[in-house]
């Protein structure tokens, strides 16, 4: 039986425990999430400690496996089993493991974890018969932010769609990171509910995160000034200059995309969808857009690839090399001049 999982926690929920689940995909966060609510409705109390099992199933010993299925638990009424990994059990054990789930023995319910596989075995085929199946798979980026949010909420908190999406680009989609980043937030905010880019930078250490966002934000509505306060800035507190260029060019990349889907008639909304990101971000791509030609984006491609070589194999100063680009994306390079000059000869 395969289920989605939103009809799996409804099924728990309402009472119906399955005797065999089979735990798919690549959301490690979400398949340990399902066993942990399949454990809190199948034991209790110190039926956990006596009654719950977990194996890998790299190092499984099936003849101790075995024993413990046949062994009629001292208290309670039933065992639960999770045996994880199952993609890499020996094909020894996986034949033991399919006369222990041919048994069906009525103590024992078993959860099997795997990233992924063969369904077309021996025991991938009593497992299409007789497992409710469920496969975790990971978010898309766009779905990061939202699940940051409510994930706040459960704990009594509240972030905005802005600051879920610098935590995202923080953290990546590792939803086990950012839960603990968010554990760690909310022990130090005390009583207040609202997280704030205070709690964020103090946090996860990662104040400079702030003004790199800052910096491509102005680059792309070409404000030289403030760009260059916050690459000033950003070089005295050593952040790395491979590290700007990577999200300077990320940026221009996505306005280019933005771009182009714009003029191919598309609204926000499939713009957010294809760049994996909220609508408000979206919108502010779009914007950033309408400063920029076709024309004047494929210059500045080339020029991202010649700073990226410059910034490895020159022994100009790297702040200089970076300023130099940033002047020549704010400004027509009529006006570059004397600034290309200055950096050849510094």
């Amino acid at each position: 039986m395969q289920l989605k999982p939103e009809e799996l926690k409804n099924r728990i929920k309402q009472g119906t425990l399955d005797p065999l689940y089979l735990f798919t995909g690549e959301e490690h966060y979400f398949i340990e999430q399902a066993v942990s609510l399949v454990r809190s409705h199948s034991l209790r109390g110190e039926e956990i400690q006596e009654n719950f099992h977990s194996f890998s199933a790299d190092d499984l010993d099936s003849d101790s496996l075995l024993a413990l299925v046949q062994t009629i638990p001292l208290v309670g009424k039933s065992r639960l089993i999770v045996l994880r990994g199952l993609e890499k059990i020996k094909k020894a054990d996986a034949d033991r493991l399919v006369q222990i789930l041919q048994r069906k023995i009525l103590s024992v319910r078993m959860i099997l974890v795997a990233e992924k596989i063969d369904m077309r075995t021996k025991l991938g085929e009593i497992l299409k018969k007789e497992a409710a199946a469920v496969q975790f798979y990971k978010l898309f980026d766009d779905k990061v932010p939202p699940w940051i949010i409510q994930k706040a909420r459960e704990i009594g908190r509240a972030i905005s769609p802005a600051l879920a999406q610098i935590l995202a680009q923080m953290v990546g989609n590792d939803l086990f990171r950012l839960e603990s980043e968010l554990t760690k937030i909310s022990l130090y905010m005390g009583k207040e509910k609202q997280i704030s880019r205070e709690h964020l930078a103090i946090v996860s250490g990662e104040s400079r995160i702030f003004s790199v966002f800052d910096l491509v934000k102005n680059l792309g509505e070409k404000k030289v000034e403030p760009s260059l306060r916050i690459l000033d800035k950003l070089m005295e507190e050593g952040t790395s200059q491979i590290l700007l260029l990577a999200m300077i060019v990320r940026q221009f990349r996505q306005i280019h995309l933005a771009k182009s889907l714009v003029d191919r008639g598309a609204g926000i909304p499939e713009v957010s969808s294809a760049l994996h990101m909220p609508q408000t971000f979206a919108r502010q791509i779009v914007e950033q857009g309408r400063f920029f030609s076709y024309e004047r984006l494929q210059t500045l491609h080339c020029r991202f690839i010649e700073t990226d070589l410059t910034l490895k194999s020159s022994s100009c100063n790297p702040r200089l090399i970076l300023e130099n680009l940033i002047v020549e994306m704010c400004h027509d390079s009529s006006l570059l001049g004397s600034r290309k000059i200055q950096l050849k000869t510094r």
